[in-house]
């Protein structure tokens, strides 16, 4: 698992490539809690290059949000590919993110 991290001001971009399973979950889950505790922005993150996500992929996601949302800050994701956005679908999770089409889209729409 690749996981690149920039920091945009306040705000923070993680681009993560491979594959999101159970055996790389962890190392993402502690890298971008690390963020969450550190930063004070938004969070984006880039899932372009992910060429697989499984539930616990997903759970990661879902706890993100929710710690963000505590601290009155927001995930958004950008760039799911048709297989982790059909895994999205099928968990009926998508309306619990922000999702835009492109990482230009998602770093426009910081405040």
């Amino acid at each position: 698992m690749d996981i690149r991290i920039e920091r945009m001001g306040k705000h923070v971009l993680v681009r993560l490539a491979g594959r999101l399973d159970i055996t790389q979950s962890d190392e993402v889950e502690t890298a971008l809690a690390k963020e969450i505790q550190n930063g004070e922005g938004d969070m984006i993150v880039n899932l372009g290059q992910i060429s697989y996500i499984s539930s616990s992929g997903i759970r990661i996601f879902v706890g993100m949000v929710r710690e963000l949302g505590r601290q009155s800050r927001k995930l958004k994701l950008c760039n799911i590919t048709p297989p982790v956005k059909k895994v999205f679908d099928v968990v009926e999770l998508m309306d619990l993110f922000e999702v835009y089409n492109s990482e230009e889209e998602a770093v426009a729409s910081l405040k």
